[in-house]
């Protein structure tokens, strides 16, 4: 889940292990504890100073809970919590833009792509190609490209696939220009 994440990027940047924690306790089936003490370093509007002082004392209030019910295990952890005194600045949250704000440019990407193919077919010609006729064998005219290279070599054998074409297919139609 996102929050295991979040308490394991906090402990990476914390360099704090899990086995001997020195900041965040995982307590099982309950989540996570906060084990060290935090103070605020820069001051922050009022109405977030409130917020930040209610939460850090009930995080103190649920600490000070369960490490009198649970005293034996935890008293190493509490020597540490006053050995180590380490300042955590808490960042300023910042309010994340709407999602509809950005998803603008993947739209508008796939929209240009869909309607530039379009627009090519709708709005271009294809160039008229010019032929030539370079023999008319059985009454069918054999046409070049004007850019092709020349094929007067190849002309014999042009010549005897129409004659085996039309001696073959005298019924259908013959080839049209």
């Amino acid at each position: 889940s996102s929050l295991t994440q979040a308490i394991s990027t906090l402990r990476k940047m914390l360099k704090d292990s899990t086995k001997s924690p020195e900041f965040v306790k995982t307590v099982p089936k309950r989540g996570y504890q906060l084990i060290c003490s935090v103070e605020r370093l820069s001051p922050l509007s009022a109405d977030s100073n409130t917020d930040v002082e209610e939460t850090t004392s009930e995080n103190e209030v649920h600490a000070a809970e369960i490490e009198t019910s649970d005293a034996p295990s935890t008293e190493a952890a509490a020597d540490t919590t006053t050995e180590v005194e380490p300042q955590v600045e808490l960042p300023k949250a910042q309010p994340k833009p709407a999602a509809n704000t950005n998803n603008w440019l993947p739209r508008m990407i796939v929209l240009l792509s869909l309607l530039l193919p379009i627009c090519v077919l709708l709005f271009t010609n294809p160039a008229e190609s010019q032929f030539r006729q370079i023999g008319e064998y059985q009454n069918v005219p054999v046409m070049t490209p004007v850019n092709h290279p020349q094929i007067n070599s190849w002309l014999p054998s042009i010549e005897q696939c129409i004659e085996r074409y039309v001696k073959y297919h005298a019924e259908d139609s013959m080839p049209v220009e």
